[in-house]
């Protein structure tokens, strides 16, 4: 056999997988690329919105996205994290329809309360200058959840093509409307509250214009008050544990923010919030492509191979490891000076706050391995408590920092808390696979130390040398 055959028939081995239809290889890849996109699409236009946006309108947006993912939590009551277990395809609608009715009555309800107390509720979370603006809560809230029901029920069909093509159509939507806003009128909070308006209208309607809309009239015709309640009780462990879990998880992310703004004023939040927004743009890109994946292959090897589950998670763990130790330890050592070049002088704190969080996304990168076998395994109480650990070495962190008045000190300790309790928490999820967790933290650690010496040795280098 030539060498032209040779590398023919390793290209067919390699591309057999991906060509084979459904395959958990072509899911991949599938997702990959569309958020492979999504990334490029983001990186290229941060520099421009970065300069037409100050870091206090990153801050007050930050204040209302966090507002409106939180609401979007608690509404759906964590039923959506369910759409992947049942079997039967009945109890899947009872749980679309469950989620649905959840939304429209929360919702409402929110108008209310608007209503009645809009005002004390903008001076109580410092963003009075949202005015009107602030009352669109409700509009976002219905599109965030509709977008988060029919995501969901996409990757339950294992359609991940549908859902990279949506991402792709609107962080382009989302970001040019933001920056046509903001080069018309100026770099206000509303050309971000518009981008994300846009981006959820636009997700809303590719979305249901997909192929389960053919779905919708069945949704529709089997909806019954008994098989609501019936599927409500059967999945009632996500409300009692993973949705209080997950609450809990996302509070503690967004401990800065409020902290931050009530100690320190808008400006700081915008310069976190900007950075944190940068590092999650890997990591979604990451979590797009293989979490929705790899959560479907897992409940579906756990349902017929579970002696495989722990391998495979153990392979996706140190792979993400491997992908993520040099870019985020690029970002951890040299933040400063990339953030100053590329997106301005007025963002060089933006890239130290980034260097205290760099290391902490690389441990965030590979739960995207450990955290859909909580589900999996019917473990959601301990996802609470691990969430419980986290949110308080978080807490402790700014704490000491605020005590002491230092936001430098504060944002440094929460990475450090974050990155340890993220940590522990992987190792006691691998440990519930039987895993040899000693030996894993001993080479995640190896691996971490060794990879960030080498990254400070070669910049502690360059300024002797330039000196």
């Amino acid at each position: 056999m030539n060498l032209k055959s040779k590398i023919q028939g390793l290209i067919q081995q390699y591309l057999k997988p991906i060509l084979q239809r459904g395959s958990f290889a072509q899911n991949f890849a599938v997702s990959l690329s569309g958020s492979a996109a999504v990334t490029a699409i983001g990186f290229a236009l941060s520099p421009v919105m970065s300069r037409i946006y100050p870091p206090s309108a990153y801050g007050q947006f930050a204040v209302f996205s966090s507002l409106v993912s939180n609401l979007s939590m608690v509404t759906t009551l964590g039923y959506t994290a369910a759409f992947l277990l049942p079997k039967v395809r009945e109890k899947f609608l009872a749980l679309v329809q469950l989620t649905v009715v959840l939304t429209l009555a929360t919702c409402l309800l929110l108008v209310v309360v608007l209503l009645l107390g809009g005002h004390q509720l903008l001076r109580w979370l410092n963003v009075e200058v949202l005015g009107n603006l602030f009352y669109t809560l409700p509009v976002l809230l219905l599109l965030f959840n509709l977008n988060g029901i029919m995501g969901s029920w996409y990757v339950r069909e294992k359609q991940f093509l549908k859902r990279s093509s949506v991402d792709v159509a609107t962080t382009l939507v989302g970001r040019g409307a933001t920056i046509s806003y903001g080069l018309m009128v100026g770099g206000s909070v509303t050309g971000l509250l518009l981008g994300e308006f846009f981006n959820r209208i636009t997700s809303t309607i590719t979305l249901a214009t997909g192929s389960i809309r053919h779905s919708f009239g069945e949704v529709w015709r089997t909806s019954t008050w008994a098989g609501i309640r019936e599927v409500a009780r059967e999945f009632r462990e996500f409300p009692l544990y993973f949705l209080p879990a997950s609450f809990i998880n996302v509070l503690s992310a967004q401990l800065p923010i409020y902290t931050l703004n009530a100690s320190f004023g808008s400006e700081p939040v915008g310069l976190y919030s900007f950075s944190v927004g940068l590092l999650e743009i890997p990591i979604n890109l990451i979590g797009s492509a293989i979490l929705p994946v790899f959560w479907q292959k897992a409940a579906e090897t756990q349902h017929n191979e579970p002696e495989r589950l722990p391998g495979m998670t153990l392979n996706l763990y140190y792979k993400l490891l491997y992908l993520g130790l040099l870019p985020f330890g690029i970002i951890t050592v040299y933040g400063d000076l990339l953030f100053k070049f590329v997106f301005g002088a007025r963002w060089e704190m933006a890239g130290v706050y980034t260097g205290y969080l760099g290391y902490y996304y690389v441990f965030k990168m590979m739960s995207q391995a450990t955290s859909p076998i909580y589900t999996v395994m019917n473990k959601q109480r301990h996802i609470l408590w691990s969430n419980i650990g986290l949110l308080s070495a978080r807490a402790l962190g700014l704490g000491i920092g605020l005590v002491l008045h230092s936001l430098n000190t504060a944002l440094m300790l929460f990475g450090l808390f974050s990155l340890l309790a993220t940590f522990i928490i992987d190792l006691q999820v691998l440990s519930l696979l039987k895993l040899p967790v000693g030996r894993i933290a001993l080479r995640t650690v190896a691996f971490v130390l060794s990879t960030l010496i080498v990254l400070k040795g070669i910049r502690m280098a360059a300024e002797l040398l330039l000196q």
